[in-house]
């Protein structure tokens, strides 16, 4: 049974009741929506901001009364991102599942203005979930997909703020707590090493030396390498990185050098090197922490090292919003040499630590 339309709140109130469950006015013979019928105050503050810009035929600044609207001007924002820089492929592609999500679940043509504090709330249900059904999403992915639904909505609707507001940081200790340490053993390095083929054993040693993830190995520009060196930034950040590769390292590159990039680019992306990898583990019997676990472990064992945690940082490609790393102009080589001596010799088995 359909709700029953309410009553303007007072006679000169702008806006009707529209049967969509929001407040509406046809301007310039559109009709536009403004807020639910909870909500005839706030509705009516949408209007006044926009009606100079609805009466004159204009696009208000934020132009989106579906779902679908708003979700493509926020995709089309980002992808203007990604074409100037600002942002990875791979952001945009995080951006698009949460989109699609969010399609799914509300439709295209749903009113933005209808949405209400009920509606964001079963949306961080929808968002919880898998594509496909099976167990809900990590709380870490979870608050990615939230932050951004927050992007989306925040400047719409007031009332997202809270039903999509990220999970605890209490909730997020306690799942790493659950979930244990993320680290390798030397041996169990070792082993994988011993067991890969080629390209993966090199990808394996990239991380372990330099701390590179599956998108670092990817796109490892040959050129990027020099005199026993890597200089290859981040991709996803572009914060510069220098490392000493290791002879190992070493041997294992030139054993699968491309001519532009190291590894195949039209073989490996980092979702077949997770499979790969994941496959690898479970043939030599090691838990498989996930391919970017060697660089959790790189940072864990360089801390054991003689060395500043600046170089460290310089290593793994971290960037630090402090004085100090604004004044520093430069990490020398040895620090950096130093460092990776000392994880090297973990790695081999000639340095234990307790």
């Amino acid at each position: 049974m359909a709700k029953k339309k309410p009553s303007k709140p007072y006679a000169s109130y702008p806006l009707y009741a529209h049967a969509g469950g929001v407040w509406a006015k046809k301007i310039l013979g559109k009709v536009h929506y403004f807020g639910p019928w909870s909500d005839p105050q706030g509705a009516l503050e949408r209007y006044l901001e926009k009606r100079d810009y609805l009466h004159g035929g204009l696009e208000p600044p934020v132009a989106a009364d579906t779902i679908g609207e708003l979700v493509n001007s926020f995709l089309q924002q980002k992808r203007a991102h990604l074409e100037t820089g600002d942002i990875a492929p791979a952001t945009v592609s995080e951006y698009k599942i949460a989109c699609d999500a969010i399609l799914l679940h509300f439709g295209r043509h749903r009113p933005v203005a209808s949405l209400t504090a009920a509606d964001f709330s079963g949306l961080r249900v929808a968002l919880s979930k898998r594509r496909g059904g099976g167990k809900p999403l990590g709380v870490v992915t979870l608050k990615r997909r939230l932050t951004t639904a927050r992007m989306i909505f925040a400047d719409q609707r007031r009332e997202c703020r809270r039903a999509l507001k990220a999970p605890p940081q209490r909730l997020i200790r306690a799942r790493a707590r659950e979930r244990g340490r993320l680290l390798y053993s030397a041996s169990d390095i070792r082993t994988l090493v011993n067991a890969a083929d080629p390209h993966l054993k090199a990808m394996i040693l990239l991380g372990i030396n330099c701390g590179f993830g599956p998108k670092d190995c990817c796109t490892l520009p040959v050129n990027e390498i020099e005199d026993g060196w890597h200089n290859y930034a981040r991709p996803k950040t572009g914060v510069e990185r220098r490392c000493a590769l290791w002879p190992e390292t070493l041997e294992a590159i030139e054993a699968v050098r491309g001519k532009r990039l190291v590894f195949n680019g039209r073989v490996w992306d980092r979702h077949i090197v997770a499979e790969k990898f994941g496959a690898l583990c479970e043939s030599c019997n090691v838990t498989n922490h996930g391919f970017y676990s060697l660089r959790r472990t790189l940072e864990t064992i360089a801390t054991t090292a003689s060395v500043s945690q600046a170089a460290i940082d310089h290593i793994m490609g971290h960037s630090r919003n402090d004085m100090a790393s604004v004044y520093r102009q430069q990490i020398f080589d040895q620090q950096l040499q130093e460092c990776a001596n000392h994880v090297r010799a973990w790695y081999l088995g000639t340095l234990t630590l307790a």
